[in-house]
């Protein structure tokens, strides 16, 4: 029995990657950080719990002695309140020092993953735009520029080590009942008032729509649990590839289990991008929450292709934002939608 150590192992994916290798055979360690409140939920899933800071080398050597595969999904991705030193330290350092724990295991790695992100492309662009996995990366903020340091380490110990690396790239990953869960006044008001414009920042939308964009947050804010159906000043809806977790997990697995996945990156996102107007139709007739138009100053809409991904490892995404509207009704009616919640 071969086996996996996954770190972030409490998360979305984590967790319903642990149940899915479990179902397969395989045997599951998952490293926490030490006080997540999930780690009983975890240790009822049947997986074997290591407790460490990603940025504790000695532990994460230890997490990683006698496992076959590794999966390192854990990363923080809002800076919040911390400091981009932590943030370095946590994904890029926490990266390094798993990367040190494979070439340190009693057991010789056949696989070791990592979990980047479609923002290391810098999707915020006011033109529609498609990436594929060749696109230029332009990270535009530390959480981003993390996740390039942490491909390029792997690439790097690759080249050095031989190590069998392999990269993913999910985009906005989605479980149980969120999907109904998006899209409210708060959100937008994170981006414009907070991440976006905070002191210093060059806001990508332009310096001119700044003042427009505040007015029109404000108002918006002022019904709360609206869902936002948002478009620019022209009505062009915006549009994000919105991701269900069960084919975020499928893409995984197929990237851990396929050795035409070695050396590689896999956009690991959904069929298409999903338009925000769509969205909030959707989620507004499953819900009670008010249906509201949202005129922005500027356009955001960009896709992330899954070609490869499809050609080379079988990858075939199921759920569209309908179906994952209809997913989360049922898991909120008490159905087994085949999802840990998290």
């Amino acid at each position: 029995m071969m086996k996996v150590l996954i770190t972030g192992v409490s998360g979305r994916v984590g967790a319903n990657l642990a149940v899915q290798l479990m179902q397969r055979g395989y045997s599951v360690r998952g490293l926490i950080f030490p006080g997540d409140p999930k780690t009983e939920k975890v240790r009822q899933l049947g997986i074997e719990v290591l407790e460490a800071e990603i940025g504790d080398a000695e532990g994460v050597y230890r997490a990683c002695d006698g496992c076959e595969i590794i999966v390192h999904l854990a990363a923080q991705m809002k800076q919040g309140k911390s400091t981009v030193q932590k943030m370095v330290e946590i994904n890029a350092v926490g990266t390094l020092n798993i990367l040190e724990g494979a070439l340190r295991s009693s057991r010789k790695v056949e696989s070791i993953l990592l979990a980047s992100t479609d923002q290391a492309y810098h999707p915020f662009v006011a033109e529609p735009t498609t990436f594929y996995e060749d696109h230029v990366q332009k990270p535009i903020d530390i959480y981003a520029l993390t996740k390039l340091m942490s491909e390029q380490m792997f690439f790097t110990y690759q080249r050095e080590f031989h190590l069998p690396i392999k990269i993913m790239r999910y985009s906005s990953v989605v479980a149980a009942d969120e999907p109904l869960e998006v899209l409210y006044p708060a959100w937008l008001d994170m981006f414009i008032n907070q991440e976006w414009t905070m002191p210093g920042r060059i806001p990508w939308f332009g310096a001119d729509n700044v003042a427009e964009a505040k007015r029109v947050v404000a108002a918006a804010m002022q019904t709360p649990n609206a869902v936002c159906a948002i478009t620019d000043a022209n009505g062009s809806a915006w549009g994000l590839p919105f991701t269900d977790v069960r084919d975020t997990v499928q893409g995984t697995l197929r990237v851990l289990e396929s050795p035409s996945a070695l050396g590689q990156v896999f956009n690991m996102v959904a069929p298409s991008s999903t338009s925000l107007v769509k969205a909030a139709q959707l989620i507004a007739a499953a819900t009670n929450r008010p249906y509201l138009e949202v005129k922005m100053p500027f356009l955001w809409w960009f896709n992330v292709a899954n070609h490869k991904a499809r050609s080379v490892l079988g990858y075939d995404p199921q759920y569209n934002f309908g179906d994952m509207v209809q997913s989360a009704l049922a898991f909120r009616r008490g159905e087994d939608i085949g999802v840990v919640p998290v």
